[in-house]
This record gives structure tokens, C-alpha cells and sequence, in this order.
């Protein structure tokens, strides 16, 4: 199986670039496996970014490693995060959905998800849209003293060739409409990769999905974010597919 991923921020503040804002986004690649990380600080503006940039930096280092469980990782970021308040920094958690994806297998992949107080993936299979939440719940990261300091071992699910991954943070789901209305995101995004499978005879590329979904979003609130919003995707594919490893 072949994983390609990619990412794309919008950030709430006009003058913050995307890299700088309070989202998180991370990959690592290493012989075994790809870990992703999506994130967001509590907050939006120059200090969320100064956080975001802390956890960004400090997964990456601990994700290369490979002997390091998932959720071990997760851990380890709680406990910088945690510190950073003491450090001046205002923002006091951080919610994240951490995935590892091993490599090895020529069937299927096989996600271990991690989920630190985050909206729950969406799994993108056969024209429809999954909410992939039975999931253990944790604290976000900085207060998982609330749960003795450790995250529940991961869930492993299944995903087939051709299936697609959606992560985002809190700032899609919960923009809202002049009128009130929260983006329907899982609505949306069925439509669009129904549609885009179409266009490209069932190669639907995660790219254009989030590409497009960004467009609704801000089509659908008709003003400025008030939060930093992010889409990433994972797409799958065989090894006969023509699929490239794309780094966010």
C-alpha cells in the first residue's frame, strides 16, 4: 500500500502565515512506518503559533524514532506542553490526533490512532463518509494529568485502496453561516469525492478534495475564519497504483 498526504491551513488571523498560526500539522516518514500528526492550540495568533511551533518541532524529533509506541509519543508532547505555560506561554493545551501508519502490508493499511481531546478522523470509502470515533477518549495534551499522565493504547482500522482519510481541526467543523449553520463536513466531503471519482475514472485525488473543501468553507461562513482551520488528507492505494508520497 502506498500513503500520499497532504495538508492545507487557513489561517483566522489575515497577517499570520498559514506555518505560523495555532494549527498543527506534521510528517514523518521512517523505514517502518508514517506518523502524522494534526493538532491545535488552544487560541489563535503569534502565541498559539509559538506553541504550535514547539509541538511541531518536538513531534517530528520523537516520531524518527521508531521503538517509540504512538502513544508514547503522545505522552512525551503532553509533558512539553505542559512546561511551555511555565515558560510564558498563555495557550494551556493542545488538542491531537496522532496516526501511525506501518508499512509492510500489500492488502490494506492499518491506522493506530491516538486521539488527544480531537475531532475524530473521517473515512472517506465507496461514496461515503465515516466519523471514525470509537476511538479511547484522552485529555488534550498538557492535561492528560487527568488521566494519570498516560493515553489508552491505539485502535488499529483497517483501510482498503481507494479509501481516504480526512483529519482538520475544530475551526471546519464548528464555522459557522450568517444564519448559524456549522459546515457540513461529512456531507461535503462525500459529495466531492463522489464527484471527483467521477471526473478522474475512480482516481480520486486528495489534493482536489481539499482544495475544494476549503473553497466551500469559506464560501459557507461568507466572511473571515474566527479560528485557524485545517484539512489533511491520507489517501491509499496499491503498489501497482501510480500514488506519490507528498510531504504537507
Amino acid at each position: 500500500m502506498h500513503c500520499a498526504y497532504s495538508s492545507i491551513t487557513c489561517p483566522a488571523d489575515d497577517d499570520v502565515p498559514w506555518h505560523s498560526g495555532g494549527d498543527i500539522v506534521a510528517a514523518v516518514e521512517t523505514p517502518a512506518a508514517v506518523r502524522v500528526l494534526v493538532g491545535d492550540v488552544m487560541g489563535h495568533g503569534p502565541l498559539a503559533g509559538e506553541t504550535a511551533a514547539e509541538v511541531r518541532r518536538a513531534f517530528r524529533q520523537l516520531a524518527a524514532h521508531e521503538e517509540d509506541a504512538i502513544q508514547v509519543i503522545a505522552a512525551r508532547l503532553d509533558r512539553l506542553v505542559a512546561g511551555l505555560e511555565g515558560q510564558g506561554h498563555r495557550e494551556e493545551f493542545v488538542t491531537a490526533q496522532l496516526i501511525d501508519i506501518p508499512r509492510g502490508r500489500g492488502v490494506g493499511a492499518e491506522l493506530n490512532i491516538v486521539s488527544c481531546g480531537h475531532p475524530p478522523p473521517l473515512l472517506l470509502h465507496d461514496g461515503g463518509a465515516t466519523f471514525l470515533d470509537a476511538i479511547p477518549p484522552a485529555p488534550p495534551l498538557g492535561l492528560l494529568d487527568l488521566a494519570d499522565g498516560a493515553c489508552p493504547r491505539p485502535v488499529p482500522h483497517g483501510v482498503r485502496a481507494g479509501d481516504m482519510v480526512l483529519l482538520y481541526t475544530d475551526g471546519v467543523t464548528e464555522a459557522r453561516s450568517a444564519t448559524g449553520a456549522t459546515y457540513p463536513l461529512a456531507e461535503r466531503a462525500a459529495t466531492v469525492s463522489r464527484e471527483l471519482t467521477r471526473e478522474f475514472n475512480g482516481a480520486s485525488t486528495g489534493t482536489a478534495l481539499i482544495e475544494a473543501l476549503r473553497t466551500g468553507l469559506i464560501a459557507h461562513i461568507g466572511d473571515k475564519l474566527r479560528d485557524d482551520a485545517t484539512l489533511m488528507y491520507l489517501q491509499f492505494a496499491d503498489a501497482s497504483r501510480s500514488i506519490f508520497l507528498t510531504a504537507e
